[in-house]
């Protein structure tokens, strides 16, 4: 018997939503709620796609971009060992106190990542350790795929990044608001701090400017 197209795919989340940062960025993210590893819990995920254009070859920027701390630091965010030089290892997140209003990776709950696969100027992919949710009863887990690619002398890069978020007390209503919030935070400090300072670390080491993405 043959596997029809509607049988083997099916469509994951609301839909995507598209938010465009000018010069050179998009945000492409979706939500769902997701079938956890036990009946006694509930779950809820995004996905949220940061691609960025860059007007220099690959190999030109991947030293700099691989240096998250370069682009990272102004918002409050620094790398006890940088994912790109750690392939096999464990890197903490610290998220800087007072340094932003930003809820997670605070007082000694920095996010942990194990850092699984590297290919130079291809690849960084690494994944979060269980850490605890913030105020609810629950906890959060994430994936990351960074890649990288040349397109007429241009840099693509695509941070991919998965966030779900469990709990056994808490409602999936409950969940999915805090989610969503998550990602209201994630989109603004990724717009506000880290798209401009990468642009600035590569413009100021490589010259040129910033390119619409279109």
């Amino acid at each position: 018997m043959s596997v029809t197209e509607s049988t083997r795919a099916e469509v994951v989340g609301e839909g995507i939503t598209t938010v465009d940062v000018p010069p050179n960025a998009m945000f492409k993210l979706y939500y769902a709620d997701r079938r956890a590893p036990s009946s006694r819990l509930r779950a809820t995920e995004t996905v949220m796609d940061v691609l960025i254009t860059l007007t220099h070859p690959v190999k030109s920027v991947w030293p700099i971009f691989k240096d998250f701390d370069l682009w990272m630091n102004r918002f409050g965010y620094y790398w006890d060992g940088v994912p790109a030089n750690n392939e096999i290892h464990i890197v903490s997140l610290v998220n800087k106190a007072g340094a932003n209003d930003y809820k997670y990776g605070k007082e000694g709950a920095q996010p942990r990542y194990i850092v699984r696969k590297v290919i130079p100027e291809q690849l960084i992919y690494f994944d979060a350790l269980p850490g605890p949710l913030v105020g609810i009863d629950g906890t959060w887990t994430g994936r990351t795929v960074v890649s990288l690619r040349e397109e007429s002398g241009q840099t693509k890069i695509s941070f991919l990044m998965e966030h779900t978020m469990y709990s056994e007390t808490a409602s999936l209503d409950v969940l999915r608001s805090e989610l969503k919030q998550a990602s209201v935070n994630v989109i603004a400090f990724w717009r506000d701090y880290f798209v401009p300072d990468l642009n600035a670390a590569i413009e100021s080491r490589l010259g040129g400017s910033s390119k619409e993405h279109r």
